[in-house]
């Protein structure tokens, strides 16, 4: 049996529809973009209409049309706009101790000797390559990859120097 659905009727049903639309993706725009998907749909698909409950029957069609959206989104990825995304997700705050740890870094760093400074910049600072550290300071790769250990380990050493020196301070000494 072929059922033609009405104007009024499905009109009638559009503030609801609407309603179960932002209930589903909880973003004024996509409930919006939902129901004009599913509202074109129905219209498709009105000869499938038995004519007993036009509002449950687009319910239907918006949940499906719906699921279909976030299957295809899993596969393909979210796209979102700068202005829509959350700031938790753009960016992560940093712990007092974080920052404290970074100033420790950056002291110790400044501290280096010069050789040290100019090996740990161009690798792990500009992410050049071993190769290109080489070509640059004109040296052997083998001596770029000796420096830069010894950089790192004598950062690594004033870091956690300073931290044992701050932790290991006896409170009586405070006193």
């Amino acid at each position: 049996m072929q059922s033609q659905i009405s104007t009024a009727e499905l009109n009638e049903c559009l503030p609801a529809l609407h309603r179960f639309a932002l209930q589903l993706t909880r973003n004024q725009d996509r409930a919006s973009d939902l129901v004009q998907d599913s509202v074109e749909r129905a219209l498709r698909k009105s000869h499938l209409f038995d004519g007993a409950n036009l509002r449950s029957w687009l319910f239907t069609i918006c949940r499906r049309v719906f699921l279909n959206q976030i299957r295809s989104e899993k596969t393909r990825g979210i796209t979102v706009e700068m202005d829509d995304a959350p700031q938790s997700r753009l960016a992560s705050a940093q712990t007092q101790e974080q920052i404290m740890h970074y100033n420790d870094v950056v002291e110790a760093f400044e501290r280096l000797p010069l050789n040290d400074k100019v090996i740990l910049s161009l690798v792990v600072i500009e992410g050049m390559k071993y190769e290109e550290a080489a070509t640059v300071l004109d040296v052997p790769v083998g001596t770029v990859r000796s420096r830069l250990s010894r950089a790192r380990s004598r950062l690594m050493t004033m870091v956690e120097g300073e931290n044992l020196e701050t932790e290991g301070t006896p409170l009586a000494a405070v006193v």
